[in-house]
């Protein structure tokens, strides 16, 4: 069955970029502007920043766009941020070409093309930007300017996924679970969001679906794809609320996989109801001690 959503508000779908990921580490004027950034200096940057541009300094060009399109030391404009913007973009940098597509996707400065975002989030995603393929699997996913194509979707998302994005492994995570594209396979879906869950989440203003913290802490409350077990749940929904799963989730994501409709803290609070005070202290422990670190897995190979 093909499900196409159409959905004005398309947030949930997108990674909100930041001004404070928007350059590399660079000596020199390049990241003496980036510091002025960070600090509120505007006057700074932008006088160093339009040294730059005037020599042709492609990072410098995306930075300026970003500041109009922020409002960071000058009036906000959207247009006036594309177009800077884009002047990066024609040059090939994929930063760039991300951004341009985010714009397009929303409308922001120019009339609002999904098709045309996602002609860009390729340019950048053919790159190896890890948020623009990303990006370019939801589009598939969501067919927002392209046909629904889970095939290709889950394409981009295994690439993002082996440059270890966490979106997109607890994305692939919740295809096993679902059985969406995938055969439903339980101890599947874990394995995945027990690669996502054990680093920050790059993502967690997205509602479409739920964290993967909230994803494996659901897996051990119900035993499905391991071994039951409240204190590991409590411990994940806990760390799930704490990193900000606690919004309901965007019906498109109800819709498409059945997502939950419990926040963290609901499932936390139904959980600890059902426990031991030693039970939800020894939960507790685990949450405080908890450190983002890489999960090792051991393939078995065929001889």
């Amino acid at each position: 069955m093909v499900v196409v959503f159409r959905n004005p508000f398309i947030s949930f779908a997108v990674t909100l970029w930041t001004l404070a990921s928007v350059l590399p580490v660079n000596a020199g004027p390049l990241e003496d502007a980036q510091a002025a950034v960070t600090i509120g200096d505007y006057v700074t940057a932008l006088r160093l920043l339009g040294t730059l541009a005037d020599q042709d300094n492609t990072d410098a060009e995306r930075l300026l766009g970003i500041m109009y399109i922020k409002g960071r030391g000058v009036p906000q404009d959207y247009a006036l941020g594309m177009r800077w913007m884009r002047i990066a973009a024609d040059k090939g940098l994929p930063d760039a070409q991300h951004d341009v597509g985010m714009l397009y996707q929303r409308g922001w400065g120019v009339e609002r093309n999904e098709a045309e975002a996602v002609k860009w989030f390729r340019l950048a995603a053919d790159q190896g930007l890890v948020v623009a393929q990303n990006n370019l699997a939801d589009t598939y996913i969501l067919g927002l300017g392209v046909l629904q194509d889970f095939r290709e979707a889950f394409k981009w998302y295994h690439i993002a996924a082996d440059q270890s994005s966490s979106y997109a492994e607890n994305v692939i995570g919740v295809a096993y679970e679902h059985g969406l594209y995938v055969a439903q396979d339980d101890a599947e879906a874990f394995r995945w969001y027990r690669r996502a869950a054990n680093k920050i989440y790059e993502r967690p203003g997205d509602t479409w679906i739920h964290s993967p913290q909230y994803n494996i802490g659901a897996m051990y409350a119900s035993g499905r794809g391991t071994n039951q077990d409240y204190v590991r749940a409590l411990m994940w929904f806990t760390l799930a609320a704490a990193f900000g799963d606690t919004k309901p989730p965007d019906p498109l994501g109800i819709k498409l996989v059945d997502t939950s409709k419990y926040t963290a803290l609901e499932q936390r609070d139904r959980l600890m109801a059902l426990m031991t005070s030693a039970q939800i202290t020894e939960a507790e422990r685990l949450a405080r001690e908890w450190r983002p670190h890489p999960v090792l897995t051991i393939e078995r190979r065929e001889k």
